[in-house]
């Protein structure tokens, strides 16, 4: 685990070196951050407990654009722990020649009921926004890097690649829809793939408060011994926005 926070942190020192590079004169210098809580519990013929806490923060910065998300889930059953699992992600993107851009991406995860001590990702990006106005944004990228993992038989470090699909829309000032699809397959075993998909809205009640509800869908080709291929999650909270 030390070791997970200890890269976790380190590569948001690296994610934020462009934007430290960037010059006084740019004009839009804010950043769009919330914090989110999902909370179930139930009593009866089963005792279930489901707790997610998240954080995330975004900025467009002209042709800069950077994004960061971590989150922490936790459940029980009957009393005992049946999900545990730390996700993060950031991201920088440069747009140059129209809608062309590149950019880096970092990926981390541990979950202790799949097996995943740590896996940690760290790719070279290439883009396009297909769509990109004030209401919607669409854009795929291509991307080549490096992941360490360990899925319970020690560690293992390999070339691996990235396909990822961005989708928002937004309805108008208080509502929102976001979408985004990844494939990440090792180089020298194409059957050794993940998928992830995510699908969300958001709906403002006050003008710091939103609703949010999602679904996730985590699929591992090779997963740990004796674990299941496919992570489903359905997940309602309410998020601050400041």
């Amino acid at each position: 685990m030390n070791k997970f926070l200890n890269i976790t942190a380190l590569s948001g020192i690296i994610m934020a070196v462009p934007a430290l590079a960037q010059e006084e004169e740019v004009v839009d210098k804010t950043w769009e951050s919330s914090v989110d809580l999902g909370f179930s519990l139930s009593k009866g013929n089963t005792d279930n407990m489901l707790l997610r806490l998240g954080a995330q923060t975004a900025k467009k910065d002209g042709a800069d654009a950077y994004f960061a998300n971590a989150s922490y889930k936790y459940g029980e059953e009957d009393s005992k722990a049946n999900e545990d699992e730390i996700l993060a992600k950031a991201t920088w993107k440069h747009v140059y020649e129209g809608k062309n851009f590149y950019g880096i991406r970092f990926d981390a995860r541990s979950d202790a009921f799949a097996d995943i001590d740590y896996r940690f990702s760290l790719y070279a990006t290439y883009g396009y926004y297909w769509i990109d106005t004030e209401t919607t944004i669409f854009s795929t990228e291509l991307g080549l890097g490096v992941t360490t993992e360990d899925k319970g038989q020690g560690n293992s470090t390999y070339i691996s690649g990235l396909f990822d699909q961005s989708f928002e829309h937004k309805f108008n000032e208080n509502a929102k829809l976001y979408q985004n699809f990844s494939y990440s397959p090792r180089i020298d075993n194409f059957d050794d793939y993940r998928l992830v998909f995510e699908l969300g809205v958001e709906t403002k009640v006050t003008e710091t408060i939103a609703l949010k509800v999602s679904f996730e869908d985590r699929y591992e080709s090779v997963p740990a011994a004796g674990k299941k291929k496919n992570d489903l999650n359905f997940i309602t909270g309410l998020a601050y926005k400041f």
